[in-house]
Order: structure tokens, then C-alpha cells, then sequence
């Protein structure tokens, strides 16, 4: 279908194209108007939901024609067309035709991903309307066949699918899913225990473990400087004293007795002599005469 509609506007447009050698530049111009202010209003009309590219198609196609027919008037083109600073007719058609690119508008057309992506959509949304009141459960098997569809075309193209289509996608994503409510996600309590368990256990785990691995280390060290430093197990001062007063020879005390008495006679025979020269020394001074 989408085929025999494009082949149609192909055809027309060289009918168009043929027909606009025999009129005149400003009736080309005022078609060429009446074409985009036709497409303005279509895209205004259909962006929410967006229906730009399957809904605007046959007025984008009319406005193309009319442009393509002005271009091939070589006298219109010289006078509408790079003109002025601003080109107006120019600019205009550049800002419709980069929308409808922007929105990927051929992906519709190509491959009739849009009339499959449809069927599979109007499948989903009768089984909504019928199955109220347990759409999540009747509905499931045709929400993933229409999303598995969407993905593998996403695939297929690289991402850049029509505009429509995504649009389309993403709405009933979030009508399935917050809408409807048919994404739960339930956290389990064990899931959420384990969780909080491990995030306290684990800055005592990690301590733990870096106090066994410095400890370890620490003994590494303090047995290589044993082997390599065998000075630092020398005995210390305190213990070589008590060694060397204890291989002192000891002597009897009779001859240390006998050496005592001798030191003390002859300090007492020096003090004696001391003494006996100081007096000596006072009778000289004694008897010394006077002098006249």
C-alpha cells in the first residue's frame, strides 16, 4: 500500500513538473506557498501524539514538487532564489525539509515498518480496551510482541527510526509500565538484608584485614634485621657489669686485713712526722734573741 501511494505522488510530481513550464513564476511561487503553509498547519495539528511523517506525507510531497517546479524555471529560480541576504523561499523550504529529516519521515515508508508496527499496535490497544481489569496479565504477550518488534527495527536501522514510531513506543511504554502498572519491581527483604550486611561488615573486614597484613609485615622486617643486624642481640651494659664483678678473683681476708693495717700505719707514721716538724719549727722561732 505504502509503495503504490509512493509511486502515485512520484507520478504526480513529474505531472506537476510538466504542467509548471506554462505557468507563470508567481503562480509557481503561490503554489509553493499554499504547499508549505498546508504542511505548517498538518505538523502543528498532528504533533501531539506526533503523526508528522504518516499523517504529513502527501502535503510535505506537494510542497516538494512545488519547490522542484520552481527550480526547473530558470527565470523564476534567478529571481526567487539567491536574490537577497535572507532568501526567504530558500530558507523556508530548508527549515521544512531538514523537520522531516530530522524526524527520520522516510523510515515510515521504507520496508512498511509502519503499517506492521501498526498492526501489532492496534492488537495491544484492543486487548487494553476489552481486559480492564487484568490488562498486565491478558495483555502481556502483546505488549512484549510489540515491543520486541519496535527493538529489533531499532536494531535494524541503527536508531534512527520515524519519529512516529517513537513516539508511539514510548507512550505506550509509559502507559504499560506507570499507567497501568505492569513493571513491578519488588524488592525482596533478603536481597535488601544481605545488601545492608555487607555494607556494614565490610569496613571491619577490610580493617581486619589490614591489621593482619601490617603485622605480618612488621614481623618480615624484624626477622631480616636479625639475620642481617646480629649486633642488636648483645648482650646489655647492666648484664656486663654483673658478668665482670663476678669473674672478679676474691683474695683472703687475712691478707687484706694485713694490707689494711699496714696503710694505716703508714698514714699514721706521715701524720706523726707532720706533726713533730711543727713543732721543731715553733722552738726556733721561740728562742730566737731580739736584736737591739
Amino acid at each position: 500500500m505504502s509503495l503504490l501511494f509512493a509511486f502515485l505522488l512520484i507520478l504526480s510530481c513529474n505531472c506537476s513538473l510538466l504542467l509548471a513550464k506554462n505557468k507563470s513564476c508567481s503562480l509557481l511561487v503561490g503554489e509553493l506557498g499554499d504547499g508549505q503553509s498546508k504542511f505548517v498547519y498538518c505538523a502543528t495539528t498532528k504533533s501531539v501524539p506526533v503523526r508528522l511523517c504518516i499523517g504529513c506525507g502527501p502535503e510535505y510531497r506537494i510542497l516538494t514538487s512545488s519547490y522542484d517546479a520552481l527550480l526547473s524555471q530558470e527565470n523564476c529560480s534567478k529571481i526567487y532564489l539567491n536574490s537577497d541576504r535572507i532568501n526567504v523561499v530558500a530558507t523556508t523550504q530548508g527549515i521544512l525539509t531538514n523537520l522531516w529529516q530530522k524526524a527520520n519521515c522516510e523510515d515510515c515508508f521504507n520496508g512498511n515498518h509502519s503499517d506492521l508496527y501498526d498492526v501489532k499496535w492496534n492488537i495491544l490497544n484492543g486487548c487494553l480496551s476489552v481486559h480492564k481489569d487484568d490488562p498486565c496479565i491478558s495483555c502481556k504477550n502483546d505488549y512484549i510482541a510489540l515491543n520486541q518488534f519496535y527493538l529489533e527495527m531499532e536494531k535494524a536501522n541503527k536508531g534512527h527510526v520515524c519519529f512516529d514510531l517513537q513516539d508511539s513506543m514510548n507512550r505506550t511504554r509509559s502507559n504499560w509500565s506507570k499507567t497501568l502498572g505492569c513493571c513491578h519491581r519488588d524488592v525482596k527483604l533478603n536481597t535488601f538484608l544481605i545488601a545492608v550486611c555487607v555494607v556494614v561488615l565490610l569496613p571491619i573486614v577490610t580493617f581486619y584485614i589490614t591489621v593482619i597484613v601490617l603485622t605480618k609485615r612488621r614481623e618480615a622486617n624484624h626477622g631480616l634485621l636479625n639475620e642481617e643486624t646480629p649486633e642488636l642481640d648483645a648482650p646489655s651494659t647492666s648484664a656486663l657489669i654483673t658478668a665482670a664483678v663476678l669473674s672478679t678473683p676474691t683474695e683472703n681476708p687475712v691478707v687484706v686485713a694485713d694490707r689494711t693495717e699496714k696503710i694505716a700505719k703508714l698514714l699514721s707514721g706521715a701524720r706523726a712526722g707532720s706533726d713533730s716538724d711543727l713543732d721543731s719549727s715553733d722552738d726556733e722561732i721561740s728562742v730566737k734573741p731580739k736584736t737591739a
